[in-house]
């Protein structure tokens, strides 16, 4: 097991003990890779690590998963099972279930799998134990970051320029899937949302073609090295709808503001409190239908979020979104998004494309 692994099941096991528990249970998702460097199929075969508060971490494993497992955590102890084998018999025996402890329950259980542990022991979920440890990146983890970023920077631009009327959102999306696995990205995703599709936050891209005069929002990201993108620029297509330019102005003001109110000590909520004051007195406050921003990591959708009610307290190492947006139904919308990284001071930003809502061979 690699020292940053042993170094974050130490802190996870403090979490533990702090959080009034026994025994931490992660399934095969975010935080399991997040503990040991690994990734795992989350499937119906239980599979899931096993971090108690005193003694020493082990795997629960299927056999055929087992051997490409021990390639990626040497070290790490694996408990291997058969398919004829009963694997929750075997958690029992080897965490002492009849004796009730307090279990914590990771992200990415299948509900077959949590109903019977929560029939043989309390269970709660881990997440306030786990989401404040990997919402604060470590050094390498805001490389990983700001190299995702410069990516998705290049690609957004790239995708506005390759798109013209008559093209379908999805030849759009595909484009930019295509442009972040040349460069050796994992699981992009892209939002092409056009004309009064662009009104839709997170419409999935269609069919239809894009017009001339559209309003486009490109909403797009991949992984590098496993920690998310997630960039959003708004462009048109030749002459724009009627009020689009002050719409656009008025989401890149809040944009700034929201930036300008990122950093350490601040709570969440000021943050949206910034964005959305400044689309509020512009008259568009009922138009602003969803939070100010999320966290990004190994998840795209991750903590802190930034929304009204959220009294938690940004602090340095957080990286998060800064995504306001306004929706006019049936007629356009118009999103910008910029991922910044919070430090004691303020708040880097991750995202350096422009913001020019006519792409570059338009403007000549």
């Amino acid at each position: 097991m690699s020292s940053t692994s042993a170094t974050r099941i130490a802190r996870a096991r403090r979490a533990i003990v702090a959080h009034g528990a026994d025994v931490l249970l992660i399934a095969p998702a975010a935080d399991f890779r997040w503990l040991t460097g690994a990734t795992a199929r989350s499937t119906e075969r239980l599979l899931c690590l096993a971090i108690p508060r005193e003694g020493a971490p082990f795997c629960l494993v299927p056999r055929l998963e087992a051997d490409a497992l021990a390639h990626e955590c040497p070290g790490l102890e694996l408990v291997t099972w058969e398919d004829h084998e009963d694997p929750l018999a075997m958690l029992d025996g080897r965490l002492r279930l009849d004796r009730a402890p307090t279990l914590l329950l990771g992200e990415g259980f299948r509900i077959a799998h949590v109903l019977a542990l929560a029939a043989r022991a309390p269970c709660r979920p881990a997440a306030p134990a786990i989401a404040p440890l990997r919402a604060v990146k470590e050094a390498e983890e805001l490389r990983h970051l700001a190299e995702a970023g410069r990516h998705a920077d290049a690609i957004v631009l790239e995708t506005a320029e390759f798109m013209r009327p008559g093209m379908t959102e999805l030849e759009v999306a595909r484009f930019a899937l295509q442009r972040f696995e040349g460069l050796g990205d994992t699981d992009p995703w892209a939002i092409v949302a056009s004309g009064p599709n662009s009104a839709l936050p997170h419409h999935f891209s269609s069919t239809r073609r894009l017009a001339e005069g559209d309003v486009v929002i490109l909403d797009l990201g991949a992984f590098t090295a496993g920690y998310g993108s997630d960039i959003t620029r708004t462009f048109w297509l030749g002459q724009p709808p009627a009020e689009a330019e002050k719409v656009y102005a008025v989401v890149d003001r809040a944009r700034r503001a929201g930036i300008d109110a990122a950093r350490a000590g601040v709570p969440c909520q000021d943050v949206d409190r910034a964005a959305r004051a400044v689309i509020e007195d512009a008259g568009y406050g009922e138009f602003f239908i969803h939070r100010t921003g999320h966290g990004v990591g190994l998840e795209v959708h991750e903590p802190p979020y930034l929304m009204g009610g959220n009294r938690a307290p940004l602090e340095a190492g957080n990286v998060h979104s800064v995504e306001p947006g306004i929706y006019l139904p049936g007629r356009f919308g118009v999103r910008l998004e910029d991922l910044v990284a919070v430090e004691e001071g303020g708040a880097n930003r991750l995202n350096r494309a422009p913001f020019d809502p006519l792409p570059q061979r338009v403007r000549g």
